[in-house]
């Protein structure tokens, strides 16, 4: 069956034996998943990647079986069985009278809206749910197949090969490639003895090996255990569910910090281990995180190269594949070698190019400083450098040159007054589509000093003196929830701010 075909055939609402008032189409790297109506259906593309091979048909049909079987343990309401893709007189249908051509898993469909990716993105997930569903997960694990055949997935010979695999399959190069690459190498000779003795002992479960935020739903009105439904297991390669349970738990430790919401990634590390009464298993959730983030970097950047997948589809899946190598780039690196984005913000006086430049030479961050930036930018030009139009361009610019430097895993501040809350989101959403951690530091000083400072300010890039510093606090914005959450606030009349903003990054492990 032709690939494009079947995309088309299944496309039409007129495909299915139950009302679809139109198909929604989504594709992944070895999928093609049609949403029509109630229901979903999953065909599998016949590909071969290395890491799977599904372009014998039979094949196709028997991991369909084995995507049902293995599915059900978390999700036993959603997968529902497999059916025939038929070929007849009116064209392709699911379940028609013609000739099987193609099998398809059919699942109920569950609302978008309750994936743990979507509530992430809204700010709509409280650290308790974060919390109760890493006991959740523990708990799976505990109760997860095991066994000699089990654990020797578990072995350092198994789990090296999956992690050298990522670098031979991936089409990805560049320096931030080069050196998760380096890393993963001198981490699989440090956790060598740590992993092979816990193969040894039995510890590796039947996991289920794609634990991502857009595969957990939440429904936290319904009475356990349907509150928390996963869905989209491996079913393809026993070698990837096979596997010690730290491995599973970190692809969710690594989609949270890839959501931006480090915090969260932390708690569910947390409550994990705790549950799970594995302390010795938390020295292996860097290297995991970063295998998952290769991972997901080599998935992204093969579904990016597929030509059935719509162009702004690529795109998008190009720049997560970028971002989820310097997430794997940030476990492994040392703190203070960690790509980071650091925004030092305040009103005009409270210190902040001080302590920018403070952070620079004791943290090895590259200084990206507004005033400078406004002055380059308006070289040759008359009139007000301070209008909105020319702050907007001044802010655009900072964040460009910011993306260069985190583009290539390079640590970089931004020095601006990030006076509006939109400003700094923006930043942060920056990070966050990046792949790195950033932290928004607040300088707060006493007006008396403020005024004192700017008062002997001579020869500097800031034209800023009293008045601008009073009309800026009249229209200062209080951080809101996505600035306080990544927030220092620094009183810079104390002694030695930079030092403090560096003993609260290394407390990040980002120094």
């Amino acid at each position: 069956m032709n690939l494009s075909r079947l995309i088309d055939g299944l496309s039409r609402p007129t495909a299915y034996p139950h009302p679809a008032d139109g198909v929604e189409v989504r594709q992944t790297h070895i999928s093609a998943v049609f949403l029509a109506g109630d229901f979903v259906y999953k065909v599998k593309k016949p590909v071969d990647l290395g890491f799977v091979d599904f372009r014998d048909p039979a094949r196709r049909r028997h991991f369909c079986d084995e995507e049902v079987r293995l599915n059900r343990r978390l999700a036993p309401d959603v997968y529902l069985g497999v059916v025939p893709v038929t070929d007849g007189a009116d064209g392709l249908r699911v379940g028609g009278d013609g000739e099987a051509v193609e099998w398809a898993v059919r699942m109920a469909r569950l609302p978008d809206g309750a994936t743990l990716a979507a509530r992430v993105g809204r700010g709509d997930i409280p650290r308790a749910a974060v919390e109760a569903l890493a006991a959740r997960v523990a708990a799976f694990h505990a109760a997860a197949g095991a066994g000699p055949e089990v654990a020797a997935g578990g072995r350092f010979e198994v789990v090296a090969a999956n992690a050298r695999d990522n670098f031979g399959q991936a089409p990805a190069g560049g320096p931030v490639f080069d050196r998760v690459r380096e890393l993963t190498e001198a981490a699989l000779a440090e956790l060598r003895p740590l992993i092979e003795a816990r193969a040894a002992r039995g510890v590796p479960r039947d996991t289920h090996g794609d634990l991502r935020l857009d595969h957990v739903y939440l429904f936290p009105d319904r009475p356990p255990p349907g509150d928390v439904v996963v869905i989209d297991c491996v079913e393809f390669a026993d070698r990837f569910r096979f596997a010690d349970p730290v491995a599973d738990a970190s692809f969710l430790v690594m989609d949270l910090k890839r959501a931006g919401r480090r915090d969260l990634a932390a708690a569910f590390a947390d409550a994990y281990f705790r549950a799970a009464g594995d302390g010795e298993g938390r020295g292996l959730l860097p290297f995991y995180t970063a295998y998952r983030a290769a991972v997901r970097g080599k998935v992204d950047g093969l579904k990016a190269l597929e030509p059935e997948v719509p162009a702004a589809d690529r795109a998008e899946a190009a720049a997560r594949s970028r971002a989820a190598w310097r997430v794997a780039l940030g476990e492994l690196e040392p703190p203070a070698r960690r790509p980071a984005l650091v925004l030092v913000g305040g009103l005009p006086g409270t210190g902040k190019s001080t302590l920018a430049r403070g952070l620079a030479g004791r943290a090895g961050f590259r200084v990206i400083r507004s005033d400078e930036v406004r002055k380059e930018l308006a070289a040759g030009s008359a009139g007000d450098l301070y209008t909105p139009e020319w702050t907007e361009r001044t802010y655009r610019e900072c964040a460009r040159r910011a993306e260069t430097v985190l583009a290539d895993g390079g640590r970089v501040v931004v020095d601006a007054s990030f006076r509006e809350d939109g400003w700094r989101r923006e930043f942060l959403g920056l990070a966050a589509r990046l792949g790195v951690p950033a932290v928004f530091v607040l300088c707060r000083a006493d007006p008396d000093l403020v005024r004192a400072r700017l008062a002997a300010r001579t020869g500097d890039a800031s034209d800023a003196d009293w008045s601008v510093y009073r009309w800026a606090a009249d229209r200062w914005e209080e951080p809101g929830g996505r600035a306080r959450a990544a927030m220092v606030e620094i009183d810079t009349g104390g002694e030695d701010p930079a030092g403090r903003v560096v003993r609260h990054l290394r407390r990040e492990a980002l120094a």
